[in-house]
């Protein structure tokens, strides 16, 4: 964004103002979706992310200095307006003696012109003398009134130009927050959903953590049973029984994260940290697509939407825009400073767009690498489910032990959940891209 300059303005031109109010984009939630969900303790991830944008604390902060910024434009714009004012009625004070002086020297040419018929006249000599002195002290009065009000009005222009400035700034700041916000509301819905996923997925894993302790409780049974018979020693049993107390333990601990994880869940979404909440699954992605290929189109892309890298880009050109418009009125140090600055930005925009690349190539692997993980996992887990099912029938026909068939079944649950964990490792990681190429940043999340 250019700055503006008033240096050649006239001291006769009226200003024009009145920037237009860029209004903070709405937030894209449903208008009822805090009575649809006051009551219910079963929520779905989207009504999660959506609660979650409505009750975000730092939004509402945005909000607030917004109007704060758009306060101190207003009374910059009236201390503008004022010094305009000020600026015109010069123009008009100085009208009345200008017209004087101009009918002085109509008057004395008039005398000038009588005196050359008559040169001895003693009279029209005295008039024409006396005028002459009233006319030069006219003039001397005027020119100082002159100087005194080309000091005025420089020092006026010099001000409207300062609050320019800082109407600019205001405005970049004004850009600044109507981005940030809408950047917010992208980070809050993956924030929402990556904590409850996360959820989804502690439940799934405490029940396969029940379901080893079931099997593991039969296990110490049977040892128990056989040291009884002499078919074991003790260790055997000692073994049995340590490895089904670290797996209570680890319950333990698992339903405690649970806890915490949905107590900060709720504080989240505008509820009390400890309210009953559950989370409804959400579906598996069911294509398993590459990333986009790593090109300079790609990059440029991405570059060209990066919020940061426009801002610092924005920060360069105000800099060289104020050495340009200084006309010799900086110091040669100050000058240099400018320079200075200006190369530091410089190489800021050059790191960034490095920084850019690097993420933007971390995250083109990382969609690959988790989407291959996700296809392995899914796999495998179609290869449990036949082979439970096998099991099954061999349970049916009394080939195999009960405990046989939980070991399958427990096998079949891990299968399931590392599949799921990895399927939504996988959405996750194409949230953030998209984000990223839409310029949002993800780099905290």
């Amino acid at each position: 964004m250019k700055k503006k300059t008033l240096k050649m303005i006239a001291s006769t031109v009226m200003l024009a103002f009145g920037m237009t109010v860029v209004p903070l984009p709405a937030l894209a939630v449903s208008s009822n979706i805090v009575a649809e969900t006051k009551d219910k303790n079963t929520l779905t991830i989207s009504q999660i992310q959506d609660l979650a944008v409505i009750y975000n604390d730092n939004a509402k902060n945005l909000q607030l200095q917004k109007k704060q910024l758009e306060l101190q434009e207003q009374t910059l714009r009236n201390n503008r307006r004022d010094i305009e004012n000020s600026i015109n009625s010069m123009g008009g004070s100085d009208a009345g003696s200008s017209a004087g002086i101009a009918a002085m020297q109509q008057t004395l040419a008039q005398l000038e012109a009588a005196l050359k018929e008559k040169p001895k006249d003693a009279a029209l000599n005295a008039q024409y003398a006396a005028l002459k002195i009233q006319y030069e002290s006219a003039m001397a009065t005027q020119n100082s009134m002159a100087a005194s009000m080309q000091s005025s009005l420089d020092s006026a222009i010099s001000g409207i130009e300062q609050l320019n400035d800082s109407l600019d700034s205001i405005e970049n700041g004004k850009d600044d927050l109507n981005k940030y916000t809408k950047d917010l509301e992208t980070q809050m819905r993956y924030t929402a959903a990556n904590l409850s996923l996360g959820i989804v997925q502690m439940d799934k894993g405490i029940e396969l953590l029940e379901d080893q302790i079931a099997l593991t409780e039969q296990s110490v049974k049977i040892a128990e049973l056989q040291q009884k018979l002499g078919m074991n020693i003790s260790t055997d049993v000692e073994k049995q029984q340590a490895a089904l107390k670290e797996a209570k333990k680890g319950l333990e601990d698992q339903k405690e994260s649970l806890s915490n994880l949905k107590r900060t869940l709720n504080l989240l979404i505008g509820r009390n940290a400890g309210n009953p909440l559950e989370v409804v699954p959400m579906n598996l992605p069911v294509a398993i697509d590459p990333a986009p290929a790593y090109t300079e189109k790609l990059i440029k892309q991405f570059t060209d939407n990066n919020y940061t890298l426009k801002t610092l880009e924005r920060d360069k050109a105000d800099l060289k825009e104020d050495g340009k418009n200084s006309n010799g009125e900086l110091g040669s140090d100050e000058l240099k400073k400018i320079d200075y600055d200006i190369e530091a930005k410089d190489q800021s925009i050059k790191d960034q767009k490095q920084a850019i690349s690097d993420d933007l190539k971390a995250l083109l692997a990382k969609i690959n690498s988790d989407g291959e993980a996700y296809q392995v996992s899914r796999q495998k887990y179609v290869t449990e489910k036949k082979n439970f099912e096998y099991t099954q029938k061999k349970y049916e026909l009394g080939m195999i032990s009960s405990i046989q068939l939980q070991q399958a079944e427990l096998q079949l649950k891990q299968a399931e959940m590392t599949n799921m964990s990895n399927g939504y490792t996988y959405y996750l990681d194409w949230q953030k891209y998209y984000a990223a190429e839409k310029g949002v940043d993800m780099s905290k999340f």
